[in-house]
């Protein structure tokens, strides 16, 4: 089995950090006057969300562009966490990452996430979480095709899966854990389960609309939460 945690407003909250450091590498790079109204982050890839700032702001999104954008929030990023806290687990996160991590079953953690490694791996280690138990990952510029969307990372997630463990494994033995409608979509495209929380920005109804298998609050109900990833119950 396969748990692939989504990192930011499932795992835990930055305070829009990353979008601050984007923002800023925007103005430093290009001009005082870039903008990222309008734009929408939840759920969307780095790279995405990159080129989507460098169009809003007329700005050619070519791979050059789109890299010093990566370099200089990676690098502000980084200053950052070394004079404060970015980030804090959210409420029952810990506990459930060690509860599934310890099962007898030994289930295999990951994460899909559209941050980008190097700034996911900073977030998530100032939360308080190792990165070393997240094992097989789909990150934001995981994607193969050319125009990247969220539903491309299950797939690169599951051979990431077969090619480190030599075996295969079924779409449905994969839960995908995350707080946005795109990742219920993500997981359904691909036939995943998917236990959704509402602790972002998308309600429980437009979450339950997408067709999650469970929403939740947010993820305090430790035993009963990894009694339905393991047991695949009905939960209640």
């Amino acid at each position: 089995m396969l748990i692939l945690f989504d990192i930011d407003m499932t795992l835990l909250e930055t305070k829009h950090i990353g979008i601050d450091c984007l923002h800023d590498a925007g103005r430093s790079l290009f001009t005082p006057d870039f903008t990222i109204e309008g734009i929408v982050f939840g759920g969307c890839l780095d790279p995405v969300i990159i080129a989507q700032m460098l169009v809003l702001n007329k700005i050619d999104p070519t791979h050059e562009h789109i890299g010093a954008m990566r370099t200089h929030y990676h690098a502000n990023l980084t200053a950052i966490s070394q004079t404060r806290s970015i980030s804090r687990a959210l409420p029952g996160a810990h506990d459930l990452v060690n509860a599934v991590r310890d099962h007898a079953s030994k289930p295999t953690l990951g994460l899909l996430t559209g941050n980008f490694a190097e700034t996911g791996t900073i977030k998530i280690t100032a939360a308080g979480f190792n990165p070393d138990d997240f094992t097989i990952n789909a990150w934001g510029d995981a994607s193969p095709h050319p125009a990247p969307i969220r539903s491309h990372l299950p797939p690169v997630a599951i051979q990431s899966y077969k090619r480190a463990k030599g075996i295969d494994i079924e779409p449905h033995q994969v839960i995908i854990i995350g707080d946005t409608i795109h990742d219920v979509t993500c997981a359904k495209d691909s036939g995943c389960r998917v236990l959704a929380v509402a602790t972002g920005h998308d309600s429980r109804e437009a979450l339950q609309s997408q067709g999650a298998d469970l929403v939740v609050d947010d993820l305090t109900n430790t035993a009963g939460l990894t009694e339905w990833i393991i047991n695949s119950k009905q939960y209640n």
